[in-house]
């Protein structure tokens, strides 16, 4: 039997074209951009502009975020024990302390859907209601609009190289809050969490934090012993690990193996994986093993830091669920730690 080598059949020279548009790594990569926002971002502080059907990500200020609304419990309590904007601030306050020269990159509102938690944008229609009447208008005011979903990057500007920055993400949804840190590529701003030492997070983890205080200490501690150092020499270290098709293909396998046994519905196969949640989804994996292909094309090789960034392209805000994108990141820094011994 013959066994199809994709990984050392695509000539050199070829240029590989779908409906003969060129197709390259490139454009893989900025299609998940979330950072392409399709509209500007307004100046304007007091109306709200719905999201158009084709926005999936819409660019705010620090200023419409603090007028939007909270979101609360059924108590009218905050879900988070703290919101959005207080949370950026916290973050901001901790980075003066360590004298770390910052700026907000991105700071913007998502909208996916998610079926158990709702969109990512809520509106209060009576709050609308009686502001389109005292003002005759058919606006709809921040004050009535709940950010549900709200992500932001915040590059830490003493530490960079020509190609990464050392980069905080915060992000907040209805399941909770996480902050993470890494170094974030610029070409296609993939997040790097290299280990579960650069993530804090409420939810989603075992060793999640729910008490708010414990949280932000937890942050404080984690930005103040924070090496961009390692983790450039980390990815560098990923850079001089070649991997063969046989690599490739086992890891595809198992990747694909770890989300049937999350998703499972049979007990003992569900046991088998200890993960908090799975590297990949299966749409993901599709696309991973797109991103590699294109990139042994184009390159005629593969290292484990290609494998890496084809993974991190998929963690975008635009492409999957918010509350899953870091803690996916983390997942993946994981499995290749775990797979090829990498000192994360």
């Amino acid at each position: 039997m013959t066994t199809l080598d994709l990984f050392s059949s695509v000539s050199m020279n070829e240029v590989v074209t779908v409906n003969n548009v060129i197709t390259t790594e490139e454009i893989l990569l900025s299609q998940a951009d979330e950072n392409q926002l399709i509209n500007p971002i307004s100046d304007n502080d007091i109306d709200f502009t719905p999201f158009t059907e084709v926005e999936k990500t819409k660019g705010i200020t620090l200023n419409q975020l603090a007028k939007a609304s909270d979101i609360v419990d059924k108590n009218g309590e905050l879900n988070n024990g703290i919101n959005a904007y207080s949370l950026l601030n916290e973050v901001f306050n901790i980075c003066n302390e360590n004298k770390l020269t910052y700026k907000v990159a991105d700071l913007f509102v998502a909208d996916n859907k998610n079926k158990a938690l709702g969109n990512g944008v809520s509106i209060n229609k009576q709050l609308t209601e009686a502001y389109q009447q005292k003002n005759k208008t058919d606006n709809i005011p921040f004050t009535a609009t709940t950010f549900n979903r709200i992500f932001a990057n915040i590059n830490l500007t003493d530490f960079s190289t020509d190609t990464h920055v050392a980069n905080i993400v915060v992000a907040t949804n209805q399941k909770g809050l996480q902050v993470a840190i890494g170094a974030n590529c610029y070409a296609c701003r993939n997040q790097t969490i290299l280990g579960s030492k650069q993530i804090v997070s409420t939810y989603g983890m075992t060793d999640k934090i729910k008490d708010i205080n414990s949280f932000i200490v937890a942050v404080k501690q984690m930005i103040k012993e924070y090496s961009f150092e390692r983790d450039m020499k980390l990815l560098e270290q990923m850079k001089a690990i070649n991997i063969d098709a046989n690599q490739i293909y086992q890891m595809i396998g198992e990747l694909t193996a770890i989300r049937c046994s999350y998703d499972s519905k049979v007990k003992d196969i569900k046991n088998l994986c200890s993960a908090d949640v799975y590297p990949l989804n299966q749409s993901q994996i599709c696309k991973f093993t797109e991103s590699l292909l294109l990139t042994y094309s184009r390159n005629r090789t593969l290292n484990l830091y290609d494998v890496y960034q084809s993974a991190t392209t998929l963690y975008k805000v635009v492409s999957m669920d918010l509350p899953n994108v870091l803690p996916q990141n983390n997942s993946f820094s994981n499995y290749i730690k775990n797979k090829f011994n990498i000192a994360i």
